[in-house]
C-alpha cells in the first residue's frame, strides 16, 4: 500500500481534528516523511468525495457524524472508530409563530417533517431527524403515534452540493452548503405542508434566523448522554482498517496531534471559535448560540463508556429503522488501541508545546 498520501474529511462540526487541520499541525506532522495530507475536497472526482459517506478511499480518516461510518461498516467496509467526542449544541424543534405551536404537547396531531434524500446512498439526515423528534416526544410523554410524520423529499445529493473549491485542506461543506441544507424543509414549512421540523447546531441557528421561527423545544438543553444519542452524539473519528493494521504509527501520530489541538483550544477561546465558525458556515457571534459558550473546552477525544453506549444506541436506532444492511460487530468496529498508544506516549515523553510547532 502506498503511503504517499493520507486522505481525510470532516463534517461541518466542532472537532479537535478540524482545529488541527486549520493550525496546519497535521500536514506538518507528515510532510517531513514525504507524505501528503489531503482533504478529499482537493479531488473533483465524485467517487473520491463520496468517501465522506462510504469510506471507500484508501489511507482515510474522517471525523464527524456517526451514521455514515456505521452504515458503511454494516455494508462490509472495514472502517473503525479510533476516538469519540461530543459537545453541547442547539437541537430544536422549530415552528412558525403563526402555527400556534408553543409546546411539544401542541405537536399532537400536527405534521412533522421526516426529510428524505432520495438520491443519497446514506440518508443520515432522515435518521437524525427521526431520532431528534423521538427524543422531544419521549421527553413529554408522547410518541411517534401522536404526530403525523410527513415525508419532505430532496432531489439534490450531498456531493452535488459540496464545495466547488479543490483546496488541499478545505472541508467539503462550505457556508453555501450550510445555508441550503434544510432548504426543502424550510420551504415546506412556509408553504404550510408541515407544521414543524427538527434541526441542530449551525444549521439550526441559520434556519431559525431566516424563518423567524420559534423554538418549541430544545433537546440540547439536556447535555449529551448515553440515552440521548444521535448522529452528532457522539461524533466519531474513524480510519480505514488497512491503514490501522499496516501503519499504526501514522494513526498514532495523527491522534497525538488531534489531542494536542484539543488542549490548545481550551486556552485559545477566540481563535478556536473563529475556526469553528469557519468550519460550520457561521458568523462568529452565532457560535455560542449554535453550540455552547464553552465549546472550545468540549473537544476531547476518548473512549468514555457513556459515549460508547450512546454510539451503540445510535446503531440500534439505525438498525430498527432499516438504515443498516446488517448489525455491526462492535468488538471489531471499535479500535481503542491507537488512541491508548497516543495517550501513553503523551505521558511518557515531554510534549513540545503546540505554539512551538506553529511558529517553526
Amino acid at each position: 500500500m502506498s503511503r504517499e498520501t493520507l486522505w481525510y474529511t470532516r463534517c461541518p462540526t466542532p472537532t479537535a481534528f478540524s482545529i488541527s487541520v486549520h493550525l496546519g499541525t497535521l500536514a506538518q506532522e507528515f510532510s517531513a516523511d514525504g507524505i501528503a495530507f489531503r482533504s478529499i475536497t482537493s479531488s473533483s472526482d465524485a467517487k473520491v468525495r463520496q468517501a465522506h459517506f462510504d469510506a471507500t478511499q484508501k489511507n482515510f480518516f474522517r471525523h464527524g457524524g456517526n451514521s455514515p461510518p456505521i452504515v458503511s461498516r454494516s455494508r462490509g467496509t472495514d472502517v473503525r472508530v479510533i476516538g469519540l467526542s461530543w459537545n453541547r449544541s442547539y437541537r430544536p424543534i422549530l415552528a412558525l409563530p403563526s402555527s400556534g405551536i408553543r409546546t411539544v404537547a401542541d405537536l399532537a396531531g400536527r405534521r412533522i417533517s421526516v426529510p428524505y434524500r432520495n438520491k443519497d446512498s446514506v440518508d443520515f439526515w432522515r435518521a437524525t431527524a427521526l431520532r431528534g423528534v423521538a427524543h422531544a416526544l419521549e421527553d413529554h410523554g408522547l410518541s411517534q403515534r401522536d404526530i403525523v410524520a410527513t415525508d419532505v423529499p430532496t432531489d439534490r445529493t450531498f456531493i452535488d452540493d459540496s464545495r466547488r473549491s479543490t483546496s488541499d485542506s478545505a472541508s467539503l461543506w462550505d457556508a453555501r452548503f450550510m445555508l441550503g441544507h434544510q432548504r426543502e424543509e424550510a420551504f415546506a414549512l412556509i408553504r404550510g405542508d408541515i407544521d414543524a421540523f427538527y434541526s441542530q447546531g449551525a444549521m439550526a441557528a441559520l434556519v431559525e434566523g431566516f424563518l423567524g421561527a420559534i423554538t418549541v423545544y430544545d433537546i440540547g438543553e439536556k447535555p449529551p448522554s448515553a440515552a440521548r444519542g444521535n448522529n452528532d452524539v457522539p461524533y466519531i473519528l474513524t480510519a480505514t482498517g488497512e491503514l490501522i493494521d499496516d501503519h499504526p504509527d501514522l494513526v498514532v501520530r495523527l491522534l497525538s496531534r488531534v489531542l494536542d489541538a484539543a488542549e490548545w483550544a481550551k486556552s485559545h477561546e477566540a481563535h478556536s471559535k473563529r475556526i469553528i465558525a469557519r468550519e460550520t458556515g457561521l458568523a462568529e457571534e452565532l457560535v455560542d448560540t449554535a453550540f455552547s459558550p464553552d465549546i472550545h473546552r468540549e473537544l476531547d477525544l476518548d473512549f468514555a463508556g457513556d459515549k460508547v453506549a450512546a454510539l451503540r444506541g445510535q446503531h440500534d436506532h439505525l438498525l430498527a429503522h432499516g438504515f443498516l444492511k446488517e448489525a455491526v460487530d462492535f468488538e471489531r468496529f471499535l479500535d481503542p488501541r491507537p488512541l491508548q498508544r497516543a495517550l501513553d506516549l503523551r505521558t511518557s515523553t515531554r510534549r513540545i508545546p503546540l505554539e512551538t510547532h506553529l511558529h517553526t
